[in-house]
């Protein structure tokens, strides 16, 4: 497995109380609604993380079976314990390019910030075609532009700045790299998708300080895999952006601009 998607250690608890309330809730609820547009009865979540769009459809979806699935277990607990106990969720590890289900199981897939992750995204989209019933629905996220994103492009310029021989190119490699509507029109159609939407969607994140910036992208996500590697120490590391960050925005809490993709394909 890829470094880039290692989501373990203290990762899952960092991203929840931190990374989620930055950038996601929006898009959670975004993505939720859209979803719940179509009413349908069982739905599949992959890339699933620590639950932010699962809490969402379990409250706009009040009949719906949810199978909420991610490759990380550690993810999964953490999702689990934050939604309160129901029958009508499911925690499954699976992975997303090989999911463990039957074939048309279900009316839904969603996934939010997740296909970018994705080695191979093809046979994810396959996979997906495969699960979901004639006429299903497939709705997900994925980010813009890393020149879109405010705050992410601010941490990536800090890095550049801490390592200026050879700075880690995990923001625009991974969560920042799958931005061509083209593409992503263009693989769903070959998966067997038609009726492809994609909408451009902007948000602002929360107000929030450097300090919680930094952490939220140098430990909260495997960009805290890559330092550890580099043999940097993460707690530095994180001292070192904040003060860039303060730099650039001074010390009051910073709400900077989101930009994401919020697609929607019907299963051919």
């Amino acid at each position: 497995m890829s470094t880039d998607s290692v989501f373990a250690g203290t990762i899952p608890e960092l991203y929840d109380t931190v990374v989620v309330p930055l950038m996601f809730l929006d898009y959670a609820e975004d993505v939720a609604a859209e979803v719940a547009s179509a009413a349908p009865h069982d739905v599949l979540e992959t890339a699933a993380g620590t639950g932010v769009v699962t809490r969402a459809l379990h409250r706009l979806l009040p009949s719906a079976r949810i199978t909420a699935t991610d490759l990380s277990p550690a993810m999964l607990e953490r999702a689990a314990a934050v939604l309160p106990p129901s029958d009508r969720v499911r925690w499954t590890s699976a992975d997303a390019q090989d999911l463990p289900f039957d074939d048309a199981a279900f009316d839904a897939v969603v996934c939010q910030f997740g296909v970018m992750f994705f080695p191979d995204r093809p046979g994810a989209y396959g996979q997906v075609r495969r699960v979901l019933r004639p006429g299903g629905r497939h709705v997900m996220a994925a980010w813009g532009r890393i020149e879109d994103h405010e705050a992410s492009l601010a941490v990536d310029d800090a890095l550049r700045v801490i390592f200026p021989d050879d700075p880690p190119q995990f923001l625009r490699r991974s969560p920042f790299g799958y931005t061509d509507p083209a593409v992503i029109r263009g693989e769903l159609e070959d998966a067997g998708f038609s009726d492809v939407r994609i909408r451009s969607v902007t948000h602002h994140s929360r107000p929030t300080s450097a300090r919680d910036i930094a952490i939220a992208h140098c430990q909260g996500t495997p960009l805290a895999h890559i330092l550890a590697e580099r043999h940097a120490d993460a707690a530095r590391t994180t001292a070192e952006v904040t003060r860039l960050l303060e730099e650039r925005w001074g010390t009051q809490p910073h709400s900077g601009r989101l930009s994401a993709h919020v697609v929607t394909a019907v299963a051919a």
